[in-house]
């Protein structure tokens, strides 16, 4: 296949953050497709014993990857100079045809080094709108590519594009790893055959709302429900969070703590949940881990915040309940009760993911976006 028009993209983080997975399953994708790939994320000035798990994935998945910036997700006089002569260097060199833009920072740094003759385009990946703070770069991006109708919106509304310039893209996730039909690690826990598990994965922090999870659970146990919550995560607020209001609870016994997992330690432990859990959104705003519930065909129980909705609908796919004690324990309550139902909303979420959440399909849509556009400036 010969290769198409050159692309850059920036990533401003070094940290595996909630953007970071999507951001590169869609470049590895693009890159499958044919388009000649460039990619430059945080390595210049990262500490020697931090782990860059986004620049060794990129190396890993064999992506060209220019390794002389600093490219810090937050601004910095000096090293965004420095990234700025670097990056107008490489453009330079490289003529590069689009610069695709994934986080705040080299959003800004983007629009610096774009030309006249280059399309620029920003993912968002906060799941609603852009943040208010960019709207001066808004002139210089030609698309902003949106997760969802709610960010649609709420960026047309704020800074006045067209939706032919604010275009929905599906979500993606790796649908060939989250696949419970295929072998995986066995989990080793000591939980009771009659109990009914459940599972939420998300850092152990005061926003995250665990007080309401652990509320329900325990009236759901003093009722006599055999139950058991794993909760895979960490944080530096966990003794906060969950490890001292699970001792105060006396949930000792129906909590279990993972910590951090990956790799298909990840996927085996979802896949002992009977019901997936998920509070609230997180650094991803675009919430991939309720899309590895879905594909995994665990039923889902979601608040009524950001993307969520238009992720499960509910009643089909698992619920969408208000953020409260009350509503999290009717939830829970009533697919421990209905084991049919509750199989029923696990196969249609298993069936959704793998209708809406293919990384192919995802890089086909945003290579169409890349045709396109370079159609009109030629």
């Amino acid at each position: 296949m010969a290769l198409r028009p050159k692309i850059l993209h920036l990533f401003s983080n070094h940290r595996w953050t909630g953007p970071a997975e999507p951001a590169l399953t869609l470049i590895k994708n693009l890159k499958e497709l044919g388009w000649d790939i460039h990619f430059v994320c945080s390595v210049k000035g990262v500490p020697k014993d931090k782990y860059n798990r986004v620049y060794d994935t990129a190396i890993q998945w064999n992506l060209p990857v220019y390794n002389n910036c600093y490219l810090s997700k937050h601004r910095h006089i000096i090293k965004d100079y420095f990234d700025l002569k670097q990056l107008k260097k490489l453009n330079h060199t490289e003529n590069y045809q689009i610069i695709h833009c994934h986080l705040d920072n080299d959003h800004r740094l983007g629009t610096k080094t774009k030309n006249n003759s280059q399309i620029l385009l920003r993912s968002n990946h906060y799941g609603e709108g852009l943040p208010h703070k960019i709207k001066n770069l808004i002139p210089y991006t030609d698309f902003v590519l949106e997760p969802s109708f709610t960010a649609q919106k709420q960026d047309h509304q704020q800074f006045n594009l067209p939706p032919e310039r604010c275009p929905i893209i599906p979500l993606a996730i790796d649908l060939q790893r989250f696949n419970p039909d295929r072998p995986l690690p066995e989990v080793k826990l000591t939980i009771p055959k009659d109990s009914i598990t459940l599972g939420i994965v998300a850092r152990l922090q005061t926003h995250r709302k665990y007080q309401l999870l652990l509320s329900a659970l325990h009236t759901l146990v003093q009722e006599g429900w055999k139950l058991n919550l794993i909760i895979v995560g960490r944080g530096t607020q966990q003794e906060e969070v969950a490890f001292r209001p699970v001792r105060e609870l006396g949930l000792e016994e129906h909590v279990i703590f993972t910590g951090y997992l990956n790799d298909d330690n990840y996927v085996s432990m979802i896949n002992t949940f009977d019901i997936a859990i998920y509070l609230v959104p997180g650094t991803d705003g675009t919430c991939r881990t309720v899309r590895e519930y879905m594909a995994m065909g665990k039923p889902v129980i979601a608040t009524n915040t950001g993307v969520l909705p238009e992720l499960i609908q509910h009643e089909k796919e698992g619920f969408i309940v208000e953020d409260t004690v009350e509503s999290l324990y009717h939830a829970i309550r009533n697919l421990c009760t209905h084991t049919e139902y509750r199989k029923k909303l696990g196969d249609n979420a298993r069936k959704k993911a793998l209708q809406n959440f293919s990384p192919t399909h995802q890089a086909k849509i945003v290579s169409e976006i890349y045709e396109k556009s370079l159609q009109n400036i030629k």
